[in-house]
């Protein structure tokens, strides 16, 4: 008869499968927005001829990184409520409901990237002047939309989920409360910056510091996990 895994060893799983979702997925995250060479905030004028300069792959897998990173992210935030009692608990898991929220409209965002945004540039390299025209046409109109999944991705996911993440870890004692804080200032600077965004008065730049932030927090929080997973293992016998 297969004996059952103790409580204390699937604990010690899901802390250490936490611990790397939030780690890797930051990994995902910092390495597709340094790898994102080719600025689309300057306009499809712009967009189409530096994302044609580019290899094929690079833009749908730079566009798909971030999408992996914060399905990470979602993940570890899960793995994270579970580590929680009480109110702590309650204010995690409406980070969890506010992050999915978040997470599909980054779905979508990534998918515009990498499938029709990608498209044009590879149409605008062998196209005539009058067909680059229409392209540009096109393309300008599909970034007016980037623009708002962008604008919401950045107020839905790494604003308003850490703004309750970072309000969770201040009311739990097990974490320290430097890091409740750095997730509220990541969290708060992105929500300030989405609504900003969607009034057309910024663009997605002054967003990078605070998803610097952010990522340090989920570094440590992954840190955390996984040290939380070694103490819930009992002690090997000698």
């Amino acid at each position: 008869m297969a004996t059952l895994e103790p409580p204390h060893a699937r604990e010690a799983l899901l802390l250490r499968f936490g611990a790397v979702a939030a780690i890797v997925g930051t990994a995902f995250q910092v390495a597709a927005g340094s790898s994102q060479t080719a600025s689309i905030d300057a306009g499809a004028d712009a967009a189409l001829p530096a994302l044609a300069e580019q290899p094929d792959w690079a833009w749908p897998v730079i566009s798909f990184g971030f999408l992996f990173g914060a399905l990470l992210w979602v993940l570890a935030l899960v793995v994270l409520a579970s580590t929680m009692r009480g109110r702590a608990k309650a204010w995690c898991q409406l980070a969890v409901a506010a992050v999915v929220v978040g997470a599909a409209i980054h779905v979508v965002d990534a998918a515009l990237h990498a499938g029709p945004l990608a498209a044009m540039a590879r149409e605008w390299t062998a196209a005539d002047e009058t067909q680059r025209t229409v392209l540009t046409q096109h393309a300008d109109l599909l970034l007016r939309v980037l623009d708002g999944t962008w604008a919401g991705a950045i107020t839905l996911f790494h604003g308003i989920p850490f703004l309750l993440a970072g309000r969770a870890v201040l009311a739990d004692p097990e974490y320290r409360p430097w890091l409740g804080w750095l997730a509220i200032l990541g969290g708060a600077g992105s929500v300030v910056v989405g609504i900003l965004m969607f009034l057309g008065v910024l663009g997605s730049g002054p967003a990078v510091p605070f998803a610097v932030v952010l990522s340090g927090f989920m570094v440590v929080i992954g840190a955390q996990l996984w040290t939380r997973a070694s103490r819930s293992e009992p002690p090997r016998p000698v």
